[in-house]
């Protein structure tokens, strides 16, 4: 009878111990997961990467606008060429 309750304690204790270990460590796995630090870095690369995506369209634009201003002064004759330069060096 005596071992029995002895089993039984032993077992409430377990079972008490092993709520709290579980309790706590799901309650970090929480906060690492779901905390405020986690959410402000989702943010911060969500908005980060919405940059990136803009600046690559921008650039975009910009190198094919660039090409196309390189293609044209390539199809100059040297004369319109050289004058080409005096004015952009006059202007810039």
């Amino acid at each position: 009878m005596k071992k029995k309750q002895r089993g039984i304690k032993k077992f409430i204790v377990i079972v008490f111990i092993s709520t709290i270990i579980t309790i706590f460590l799901s309650y970090h796995v929480a906060n690492i997961l779901f905390g405020d630090n986690s959410l402000k870095v989702y943010n911060s690369l969500k908005h980060k990467r919405d940059y990136l995506q803009n600046e690559i369209k921008r650039l975009q634009r910009e190198n094919a606008y660039l090409q196309k201003e390189y293609f044209e002064l390539k199809n100059l004759e040297p004369e319109q060429w050289k004058l080409y330069l005096y004015l952009h060096q006059r202007l810039f």
